[in-house]
């Protein structure tokens, strides 16, 4: 199936095929040390299934790009930013390379060079691998070169909540007619496209709840479309406490529902898209002489609230449309900040004082915790007597 032979010219003539009676397929050598070792990782490859004939890796990453993405089955909104990332972040500088001269070092090259923040390299990383990933299956090429990939530690910074006295500033200075969705932001954690996206028929006042089954999502050209949730966890029911529900039956009684049935809209009832939901909270943070805080702030707001109040990981993360996990990797610290309330807990089911633990009226002859390790917990300074059989240390 493979073999070696001298040409001529004195250099060494590799050939194999790629299966039996296919095509014969040759390459050529100075060294007859490197076509056995070429033949031996061919063979090798050919064995493990994880070969691939040398012309298909040719390919630049700018033209298997092009046809990944029209192969891709996505959401538009999902589409629209995957393109987007690759077109500006990946391609301009991978972009020229053959798939099969791609390696780690090159990649790990391109991540260095990008100023941009940790976090938002990471998840054009997790893009690029995807595509080379689908190169593989594709047999363009052997193994993913992004694979394991070094690139730069992201040190996250621990959420902080805002207060109720800053959502109470927030609502005060919000235009009239959107005022109510920042009360609905902060009593659901509604993303901002779920929350614009919100119609009327998807809010149930009797049972106090609204569903989560579409957001609004804002094209870079266009007017904004409804389009499926973010992600499959994403389609839930949400309970509404009584000021919500009271908020969103005064603000529909006042201004109506929009074009489509939109509960928040402009002053022209067409619906509010992310541009301009941005430009609305911007001038309310800042008429209200505040500062670093968006839509997503109130969503942070929402869960810290409810997990510091001892609410179930579990239905917090329901709530928002979130796995446990990622829920307990962001607000991690929300739960470790809760301590005094875990003291207090503790201390209640104790259900007496140290010193009715550490107390000496126990049967004679019961060594129980005396007046000398009552000394050493830091309970009392009474000197220990000199007829007692326990000390510090032990048995005295």
């Amino acid at each position: 199936m493979a073999s070696i032979d001298k040409r001529s010219d004195g250099r060494y003539r590799a050939r194999w095929r790629e299966y039996p009676n296919g095509p014969q397929r040759t390459r050529t050598f100075a060294r007859k040390r490197d076509a056995e070792t070429f033949l031996a990782d061919v063979q090798h490859r050919l064995l493990a299934g994880t070969y691939t004939p040398p012309e298909a890796g040719k390919i630049t990453l700018a033209a298997y790009a092009e046809e990944w993405l029209r192969r891709r089955h996505w959401a538009a909104s999902t589409a629209e930013g995957v393109e987007r990332m690759v077109r500006l972040h990946i391609l301009p500088e991978l972009g020229r390379w053959p798939l099969a001269g791609l390696r780690r070092a090159h990649i790990e090259q391109w991540a260095a060079g990008l100023s941009l923040a940790p976090s938002t390299i990471r998840t054009l990383h997790r893009t690029l691998s995807s595509l080379l990933a689908s190169a593989v299956e594709d047999e363009r090429i052997p193994r993913n070169p992004a694979s394991g990939a070094r690139l730069p530690k992201v040190e996250s910074d621990d959420v902080v909540p805002m207060t109720a006295k800053e959502v109470q500033a927030i609502a005060g200075a919000m235009v009239e007619h959107i005022r109510t969705a920042v009360v609905l932001a902060a009593g659901t954690g509604l993303r901002q496209g779920e929350l614009f996206g919100l119609t009327v028929d998807r809010v149930d006042f009797l049972r106090r709840e609204l569903r989560v089954d579409r957001q609004l999502w804002s094209p870079r050209t266009g007017l904004p479309v409804f389009a499926p949730p973010k992600s499959k966890a994403s389609r839930r029911t949400v309970a509404l406490s009584a000021v919500v529900v009271d908020a969103l039956a005064a603000h529909l009684a006042a201004f109506g529902p929009g074009n489509d049935g939109v509960v928040f809209h402009t002053m022209r009832r067409t619906p509010v898209s992310r541009v301009l939901g941005g430009d609305y909270i911007r001038s309310a943070v800042r008429r209200a002489g505040l500062s670093g805080i968006t839509w997503h702030s109130l969503r942070h707001y929402h869960a810290s609230t409810l997990l510091s109040a001892g609410v179930s990981p579990a239905l917090v993360a329901e709530r928002l449309g979130h796995d446990v996990q990622t829920l307990m990797r962001t607000y991690a610290h929300v739960i470790r900040a809760d301590d005094d309330r875990v003291r207090a807990v503790v201390d209640d089911h104790f259900g007496v004082s140290a010193e009715d633990f550490l107390r000496t009226d126990t049967p004679r002859g019961v060594p129980f915790i005396g007046p000398d390790l009552r000394r050493c917990a830091g309970f009392t300074s009474t000197p220990r007597s000199a007829d007692s059989p326990w000390s510090c240390g032990g048995r005295g």
